[in-house]
């Protein structure tokens, strides 16, 4: 199981931690890809429980062995998984992962994706053989995450609301098409939305106290209480 309580919690305790350091040093992120690649690094550091063990005199064997890997199975570190395919590793988190839209079409790519390395394939296709276009396919669950950062003295105005709107709109097409192939439980979302100042259309407070979580997300808000004199 990928999407536990435990799994989710910690996401959460991730996205508000990087909501504190934030505040504390205001110049921490200037781009939105500051935030993705913030939460991408944290997310990362999840998953490696345990390091490979090099020890000095097997870095030596290493090196007379022509660089093969020294690693016993139990060293394997978590982010090493077996995927589908034999001999194939994998890392359960990627940036800008494509998902299908109602269409069939490779439209929807959320900013960030945790799937399971063991229902994915980079050989071939998981229901047939032929990979689809973008050169890999995976099943499972999957965690997203779709990231906006409003960078903007005036704060989240009616105009950056609209993006943010379309951003659900979005997952929530990824979400119908996934009901209609009885995924419904296959999937979870998290909206993050940081904000350099407090500032707030009443547009996005009404949206945030109607849409602040669902059966399938949540939506985080984060500021990092810049004020302007």
């Amino acid at each position: 199981m990928l999407i536990t309580e435990k799994i989710k919690n910690t996401i959460e305790s991730i996205i508000h931690e990087i909501e504190l350091r934030y505040q504390h040093n205001q110049g921490l992120i200037l781009t939105e890809d500051d935030v993705k690649c913030l939460i991408f690094s944290r997310l990362r550091n999840l998953f490696l429980k345990r390091r490979p063990k090099f020890h000095y005199s097997k870095l030596q064997a290493w090196r007379q062995q022509n660089f093969q890997p020294i690693m016993d199975l139990e060293d394997l570190p978590a982010w090493r998984c077996q995927t589908q395919d034999n001999g194939i590793y994998a890392f359960p988190i990627h940036a800008e992962v494509p998902w299908y839209d109602e269409n069939g079409r490779l439209a929807i790519r959320p900013d960030i994706t945790i799937l399971q390395p063991q229902h994915l394939s980079i050989i071939h296709g998981l229901t047939g053989p032929k990979l689809p276009s973008k050169q890999f396919e995976f099943s499972g669950q999957g965690i997203i995450l779709e990231i906006k950062f409003c960078r903007y003295k005036a704060g989240i105005s009616r105009k950056f609301f609209d993006g943010i709107q379309r951003d659900f709109d979005k997952i929530e097409r990824l979400f119908a098409r996934l009901r209609g192939q009885g995924a419904n439980n296959s999937l979870f979302c998290y909206y993050v939305v940081f904000n350099k100042t407090d500032n707030r259309c009443q547009e996005f407070d009404d949206f945030l106290n109607e849409n602040r979580e669902g059966s399938n997300y949540k939506l985080e808000y984060c500021t990092g209480l810049v004020r302007f004199n």
